[in-house]
């Protein structure tokens, strides 16, 4: 019983030094505009070059996880993930920070589908929900401890100490990891139709390829807002980054939490994906309200902001899982894996191409267009059928 919750608190915590690699840069970007002196589209397209890493990467990642085990991987990318981000005191100008970005995004990339492949081997079909809401918790907890302490770091110190923090977190992991991530024995609790042997392909099967879609639907409005949140507050409201950075950094708590009660939701109504839908309606709506009061009622826009925060991070966990459970085990790895590489998209698509709409029109026509993104995930969820956890591996 002990055994398998320490599990997941090793995965959470581990996931948290890696996302603070991953998605730091967003809360230094004055920082990084400051030292290479960028304009905002051009600090928001380094901003998701570790995005782009991931994505170049993921699919062999999958493939590495499945066939040599979470272990080696999660211990691995912790170790790659702290060289390359050493390498940032190395290098001079953008371009080459650049290239530092896309290998740290390459390296840090299989941390979250290990994770969530080991987490999902100990526990069953009824608790699946609540211990990946609380495995998907780590992301919103990574961003809080980013939002928290690198603007404070980045404005005392420069852009690359500020990434230094997540380096010195991979390295306190690896050993950890490397000693303590093991798979449940050859009769784990979850006993169900996902932890089955099969090897088929879940991808000549269209449900996988929604579940896909949905998510990179969603990715758009929740790296919309967490890119350009601490943007907005210093620019729009004259903020500083620091108080800018501890703000977003509270929303993270609720985030977190956000997670683990729709995990709960999803394993009381036995579908993960019916939840998604009345999340991304939810955050559709709150988006149109910000564009609004941006212009109307300044005021009410920054409460409006961190509600965004906090929906937008909401459906990562129930998406995660309902991808893993209707691939089944022996696929998980790779699905998992090609989830994070299709978010990749939408994370390095994003901050680039928002960045262009607010340069060309301002942060009421982005917060606009995120809403558009959230309405196409409403037709697109898949919710007619149960959980995969709570049937079998096919089912959604």
């Amino acid at each position: 019983m002990g055994n398998r919750w320490f599990i997941l608190c090793l995965a959470i915590v581990a996931q948290i030094a890696s996302i603070s690699a991953l998605f730091g840069v967003p809360f230094v970007i004055p920082a990084l505009r400051e030292a290479y002196g960028l304009t905002i589209a051009q600090a928001g397209t380094l901003a998701g070059l570790p995005s782009l890493g991931l994505l170049l990467t993921l699919p062999g990642w999958g493939v590495v996880i499945d066939r040599y085990g979470e272990r080696f991987t999660m211990t691995a990318s912790l170790l790659l993930t702290a060289s390359a981000l050493s390498l940032l005191a190395a290098v001079d100008g953008p371009v080459a920070a650049g290239a530092v970005l896309t290998l740290v995004g390459a390296a840090g990339g299989p941390v979250n589908a290990a994770g969530g492949r080991l987490v999902l081997g100990w526990f069953s079909a009824r608790e699946r929900g609540l211990a990946m809401g609380l495995r998907q918790a780590a992301q919103p907890l990574g961003m809080g401890l980013s939002a928290a302490l690198m603007p404070i770091i980045a404005e005392r110190h420069g852009f690359v100490a500020a990434m230094l923090l997540p380096a010195a977190l991979a390295v306190a992991m690896a050993p950890l990891v490397a000693v303590f991530a093991v798979r449940p024995g050859p009769d784990p609790r979850g006993g169900d139709a996902m932890m089955a042997a099969e090897t088929a392909s879940p991808y000549r099967h269209a449900a996988i390829w929604r579940v896909h879609g949905v998510s990179m639907l969603l990715g758009v409005p929740q790296f919309t807002v967490m890119t350009y949140a601490l943007v907005y507050l210093v620019e729009e409201h004259g903020w500083s980054a620091p108080l800018a950075g501890a703000v977003i950094a509270g929303t993270q708590v609720p985030g977190a939490l956000a997670r683990l009660g729709t995990g709960a939701w999803s394993d009381r109504v036995g579908s993960r994906l019916r939840p998604v839908r009345i999340i991304a309606a939810v955050s559709g709506a709150a988006l149109l309200l910000l564009a609004g009061a941006s212009v109307a009622v300044p005021a009410a826009a920054v409460a409006l902001l961190l509600a965004c925060l906090v929906l937008s991070m909401s459906h990562n966990g129930l998406t995660f899982t309902a991808v893993a459970e209707t691939a089944g085990l022996a696929w998980a790895g790779r699905a998992m894996a090609a989830q994070n590489s299709l978010q990749a998209v939408s994370s390095t698509l994003t901050p680039v191409l928002m960045g262009v709409v607010i340069a060309w029109q301002g942060f009421t026509s982005a917060f606009a267009a995120a809403a558009l993104f959230c309405a196409l995930a409403v037709a697109v969820v898949p919710v007619g059928r149960r959980s995969p956890g709570a049937t079998s591996a096919r089912s959604g």
